[in-house]
């Protein structure tokens, strides 16, 4: 209906499936096409749907204002050189692999000879899916913890660990029928400290929508720490304080915060070695991004290059830019 929001279609396909559909960068053009405009092309300047092609440059131009788009415009695509196919493939790979890929292997097999060009490709795809994730909030009872990532050369562990960078894991708790508790959806981030300030910046923003003022969230559940008592008791949630005697029981006691830390832990251990500092946070919304979805795998290409097309680029010059102090 005329002003309701249109759900994307997402289609399940697999690797032979996505072989034998996408053959070459106009395949992939005619699926962008449908995916940007599912209903037909829609002028993004006054939204008219009556246009013409100008085959020669590529554009559609509106009957109406005359206004001229492509269908790579407003998207992470926007002004690349690189053929859609290969896009398209990273995407796949992108989307499908539980433990991500190499970068450098991407090259090799798609052939691209630049490998600047390929590592901001996939930073425009981890763009995409951090503000595809930005859409969701927490509720009901979250599960809390954090990690640290850094060099191995400090004596210190855990909290004291000062030159590690900490993070902050989230994660939805919910029951099935059975009583069984299930994990939601999760988000990570990257944090100058675990004060309680921070921490209940980072909750108020995951679960507080932006147009109501009761939080969705109504119960935290970590390991006692003296900030998420002091979050707990200003926002009014219920603590569910659990007692680590050993570090192991932390994989018992606080399972799903710690399942996507492993998740993490292996991505950064493997394809993706020796990440800097200022993209960390780019590789933990990938490794979200995908937990979020695991229910969804054979989904995972077409919501994804719905992403992609939703949200805007990042040039290579605000990646590579140093980081502002």
């Amino acid at each position: 209906m005329k002003g309701q929001q249109v759900r994307p279609e997402y289609k399940d396909i697999n690797l032979l499936m996505f072989q034998e559909e996408f053959k070459t960068s106009d395949d992939c053009g005619r699926l962008l096409f449908h995916t940007r405009w599912p209903h037909g092309f829609k002028c993004p300047n006054c939204g008219h749907d009556k246009y013409t092609q100008i085959s020669t440059r590529n554009l559609y131009k509106c009957l109406k204002c005359k206004y001229q788009t492509s269908i790579t415009s407003g998207t992470i695509f926007h002004k690349t050189k690189t053929p859609l196919l290969k896009w398209f493939w990273l995407i796949f790979r992108m989307a499908t692999s539980k433990t991500g890929v190499s970068i450098a292997e991407m090259q090799r097999e798609l052939e691209i000879n630049d490998y600047k060009t390929i590592w901001v490709m996939a930073h425009k795809i981890r763009k995409a899916m951090a503000d595809r994730d930005a859409m969701y909030k927490l509720a009901g009872l979250v599960e809390i913890d954090e990690s640290f990532y850094g060099p191995s050369t400090s004596k210190k562990r855990g909290r004291g660990a000062e030159e590690k960078a900490k993070l902050i894991i989230a994660v939805s708790v919910w029951k099935d029928k059975d009583g069984k508790e299930k994990p939601g959806f999760a988000h990570a981030f990257i944090a100058n400290d675990a004060s309680a300030e921070t921490i209940g910046s980072i909750l108020q923003r995951l679960g507080v929508p932006d147009d109501e003022i009761t939080p969705l969230i109504n119960a935290i559940r970590t390991d006692g720490w003296q900030s998420y008592k002091a979050v707990a008791k200003e926002f009014g949630f219920v603590h569910h304080r659990v007692v680590l005697s050993d570090p192991k029981d932390s994989m018992k006691l606080l399972p799903w915060t710690h399942q996507l830390i492993a998740n993490a832990k292996a991505v950064f251990q493997g394809p993706h070695r020796g990440i800097p500092a200022k993209h960390l946070q780019s590789y933990l919304s990938e490794v979200c991004y995908r937990f979020n979805r695991r229910f969804w795998y054979r989904q995972a290409f077409h919501r994804l290059l719905t992403a992609c097309v939703a949200t805007t680029t990042v040039t290579r010059n605000d990646l590579m830019a140093p980081i502002s102090r």
